[in-house]
Formats: structure tokens, sequence, C-alpha cells
């Protein structure tokens, strides 16, 4: 299956890799969520998401997307920036890397760490804010 969304997603010129941190916590869960907003329904002509654990983990069919593009963005969940240091240290990136971090974009109680502890509505309030910023930026 990875096989043919790689070819689906090998266009010219190369659409642009989005991959999120996808950590457990709340800025985690809307950087995720926001990703998959602005990669599926913003902007999927510009775009493709790719698997965070598949790059990390290595042996995935999507870093052919990666290696292609001349130009990935990384969305952060928070400013410890440790899931584009984790895609860096997985694998050489060519292309140019735009890291924006998500919680930076949306206004919300900082004391607030587990996904249970925000209701859905607001969490997802949050994604489409990021989604719809980062779909204006790319």
């Amino acid at each position: 299956m990875a096989k043919g969304y790689v070819k689906k997603h090998s266009t010219t010129p190369p659409k642009i890799p989005v991959i999120a941190c996808e950590g457990s916590c709340l800025r985690g869960e809307i950087a995720r969520q926001a990703v998959n907003i602005a990669t599926y329904k913003l902007s999927p002509r510009k775009t493709v998401r790719i698997c965070f654990q598949g790059i990390v983990g290595g042996g995935c069919e999507e870093a052919v997307l990666i290696e292609r593009a001349e130009k990935v963005l990384f969305v952060e969940g928070c400013a410890l920036k440790c899931g584009s240091r984790l895609v860096r240290g997985a694998m050489e990136i060519n292309a140019k890397i735009d890291v924006v971090v998500a919680d930076q974009l949306y206004d919300f109680n900082r004391n607030l760490f587990g996904i249970d502890e925000m209701p859905e509505e607001e969490i997802k309030a949050h994604a489409d804010k990021v989604a719809n910023k980062l779909a204006e930026d790319l």
C-alpha cells in the first residue's frame, strides 16, 4: 500500500512532504491533527503527509518523497523540537527544512499537558487554526 501511496504522490514538481511530531501530549495531538487537515483537506495538491514513525524507524517507503523534495515542512507540537531532531538523525535530508512550532500559533493554558485535559472541540479548533496558517504559508 505504501508503494501505491508514494507513486500517487510522486508528482512533478514534487509535493511538499509534511511531517508532524505526533507526540503523545496535547501539543503533539494538535500538531498531528493540524497536519492532517492541512495536507488532506486544505492543500492536497501541494503537500503529501509523511509518517513520522516510519521515517524514524527506517525502511519507510515515504522517504523517497522526502529525498526528491525541494522543501520539507515539519510541524512540532512545542519548542523542544524533538521530532524534527529525530527525523534529521534518522535520514539525511538535503531539502530545505521549515520547522513550525504549532503551540506558538494559538492561545491556551500552557499548564495543560495531557490530551484529556482539553475538550476535543477546543483541540479541533486549535488544530484548524494551525492548519489554516500552514496552508496559508505554503
